[in-house]
């Protein structure tokens, strides 16, 4: 029981974070001669709790070659917080939220559920699923931030490119799973209808927190 609530926190959490990535907000212009998409990152409402909240950034998506980088830069006289680091994502959607399409199917579990275990694996095709692309190393003294990244497989199921902020730094036994969303963009159109109140619920949970403080 407290192994499946866990996981259901974990879901509500990832899908709070995930689905909201506003349309409206993105740039997308396709890259011919790399067949490649370009990605205007933005800012997410948690990015103020790091101080990043005037980060910009981009990414570049090749989903039929499996190819992602990533391109961030902080204002003038910001850094990371000590100890942090970024690490870049591309997203998809679960049965009950994220961004676009969910790519949950049946067809993929012929001799068995994920895990060995049918709760595990309910829980799992309901959250959205995250792939790391990779920490982003600082450019010299710069304050911009790069993350390449290649798979030898087709990122067509992924439908959000993430930055997040890793506050254990990645090192030693770190948590693999994404810490908080600081950046983010649409890969693909279709967005869950939820994204704007998501969005909304984030911007009032946080002038509730000014409040109260």
């Amino acid at each position: 029981m407290l192994k499946q609530f866990i996981l259901c926190s974990a879901a509500i959490a990832l899908t709070a974070v995930f689905t909201a990535l506003p349309v409206a907000a993105q740039k997308r212009m396709s890259d011919k001669k790399l067949g490649a998409d370009s990605i205007q990152l933005m800012t997410t409402p948690l990015a103020e709790k790091a101080g990043l909240q005037n980060a910009t950034g981009s990414a570049e998506v090749d989903a039929k070659n499996g190819i992602v980088n990533f391109v961030v830069t902080l204002p003038e006289g910001v850094s990371l917080p000590a100890g942090s680091v970024l690490e870049g994502w591309v997203v998809s959607a679960g049965t009950k939220g994220g961004p676009g399409p969910s790519s949950s199917s049946d067809a993929d579990h012929k001799f068995g559920p994920s895990f060995g275990m049918p709760e595990f694996s309910m829980t799992v095709r309901e959250i959205p699923y995250a792939l790391s692309t990779g920490v982003l190393l600082r450019k010299g003294s710069t304050n911009t931030y790069v993350g390449r990244f290649r798979i030898q497989n087709s990122l067509m199921p992924y439908s959000a490119a993430v930055v997040t902020i890793e506050t254990d730094g990645n090192t030693g036994n770190y948590d693999p799973r994404p810490g908080t969303p600081v950046l983010k963009g649409m890969i693909k159109a279709g967005m869950m209808d939820n994204d704007k109140m998501m969005d909304d619920k984030m911007m009032k949970d946080k002038m509730m927190d000014k409040k109260d403080n």
